[in-house]
């Protein structure tokens, strides 16, 4: 089987994407030789966000550090590629463009996120077991900042009060993963939730959810349209099902150590942002916009 992660770096991800890609090398040691992993990953430099001629830093140097970690992931199918466009251009770009028809299961990766080098290996193993038309996989996570996130939080973290959810420790979590001999179980849960951390979806999920939208481009809220729509399209008959992979965690690296210096504030401080409309506000606003016409493709094409 064909799996694909696709991964889109602004300037200042590229540390952060020094550690996923490190936990990407680890992770190729679980894989089995009979799946292959493509991994498409983006450098934005678009100057519609980035004002490069105001900016401390420039171009060159963040090009630099991303090729000197293509190293990392040499023993996957990668593509990388540099945007360095006057257009608007980000994530919902990138998820389009990845969409390749010999890939069977799709991933996105948001760098500064931190997970296990069993992960990958165990999404992948898990995809095997699914019979629905439709699914997601989803990895627990620690707790967060308010109750609708518990269903795909771990019980290791239930007193954890909501108002210090960002007082975790990242590698606390890491060990607790480590010495918890927590069987690992797929459970299918009734009420969508998942924010894009390293999920997997199958084909017919990412092709007729994530990357339907022709208009799409830049930076939304992708991943609460997804959810909400499949939980739609779950009430209206559609074979889908969200799994829990309950006891591989996933979490922001910076709940950690790195979040009293805000590890990319340091790169941002150095780039001059263009005044450009809020890229999440102006998708959010269009949400219920994009659903009626989400809902309508899928009566179209006889889904629903």
């Amino acid at each position: 089987m064909n799996y694909k992660i696709t991964c889109h770096l602004m300037p200042w991800d590229v540390d952060y994407a020094l550690l996923s890609f490190i936990q990407l090398k680890k992770s190729k040691y679980y894989l089995n030789s009979d799946d292959d992993v493509y991994i498409d990953v983006t450098l934005n430099l678009s100057s519609y966000i980035i004002d490069w001629d105001k900016s401390k830093l420039p171009k060159e140097f963040f090009i630099s550090k991303f090729e000197h970690l293509k190293g990392l992931l040499v023993d996957y199918i990668c593509s990388f590629k540099i945007y360095d466009g006057d257009e608007l251009y980000g994530a919902l770009n990138t998820q389009r463009e990845s969409t390749e028809s010999h890939i069977d299961y799709y991933t996105i990766l948001n760098p500064d996120m931190y997970f296990s080098e069993n992960l990958l290996s165990c999404l992948i193993e898990g995809s095997k077991h699914i019979t629905n038309e439709y699914f997601t996989i989803t990895p627990q996570i620690p707790k967060l900042w308010d109750v609708s996130w518990d269903i795909i939080s771990h019980s290791n973290y239930s007193d954890v009060a909501y108002k210090d959810w960002n007082k975790l420790d990242t590698y606390d979590v890491r060990h607790f993963m480590k010495t918890s001999n927590q069987d690992l179980v797929l459970t299918p849960i009734n009420t969508n939730k998942w924010a894009g951390w390293m999920d997997l979806y199958n084909k017919k999920t990412w092709e007729t959810f994530w990357v339907n939208h022709e208009d799409w481009i830049g930076y939304g809220a992708c991943d609460w349209y997804v959810m909400l729509i499949t939980q739609y399209a779950k009430q209206h008959g559609l074979d889908f099902q969200q799994y829990l992979l309950e006891n591989q965690l996933t979490c922001e690296y910076s709940i950690g150590p790195l979040k009293n210096n805000d590890f990319s504030k340091y790169y941002r401080n150095m780039l001059v942002l263009n005044d450009i409309p809020n890229q999440r506000k102006s998708f959010e606003d269009k949400m219920q916009h994009y659903l009626n016409k989400g809902i309508q493709q899928l009566k179209d094409k006889n889904i629903l």
